[in-house]
């Protein structure tokens, strides 16, 4: 007899739902990575930028004009990279609910598994003392019927 668990849909639907959370989860991480690329790419511009108004400032005497602008680009750069870190902040929220989501879905999955597994030891121990009783039951029939041929050969006087 083969063994026949009676949750198999369920935990393949929680399987599929395990792997949708992982892609998701995946997706989100990536995002993550994606901004923090850009905001280390605005940091190194404004970092860029200071050194070039430093050197500015050291090499030349007609600097005002150009360090204006360059003042200018890093006023603007400090709200981008503000604005960067409050998407980073919203985004590592997101990245930490997908990480809950599938947390929650693979304890879901693993619970089912385990039930499976339980059954099947359950089942294999049934099997196992369904095939003993039948070896048992085999083996007093192959005694009794011997049994019954020595009785008779002493009866009939042989």
């Amino acid at each position: 007899m083969k063994f026949k668990f009676s949750l198999e849909k369920v935990l393949k639907q929680r399987n599929i739902k395990a792997d949708l959370a992982q892609r998701d989860f995946g997706e989100a991480q990536a995002l993550y990575q994606k901004e923090a690329t850009v905001l280390q790419t605005m940091i190194d511009a404004k970092n860029s930028s200071l050194s070039q108004r430093t050197e500015l400032v050291h090499s030349t005497q007609n600097w005002t004009s150009s360090v204006e602008q360059i003042n200018q680009f890093l006023i603007g750069q400090d709200l981008r990279i503000k604005k960067q870190n409050e998407r980073l902040k919203e985004i590592e929220n997101i990245v930490e609910s997908k990480r809950e989501i599938l947390r929650q879905c693979m304890l879901e999955v693993k619970i089912i598994e385990k039930l499976r597994e339980k059954k099947m030891e359950a089942f294999v121990k049934e099997q196992n003392r369904q095939e003993q009783n039948e070896l048992d039951e085999m083996v007093s029939l192959r005694f009794a019927t011997q049994e019954s041929v020595l009785k008779g050969s002493h009866e009939d006087g042989i």
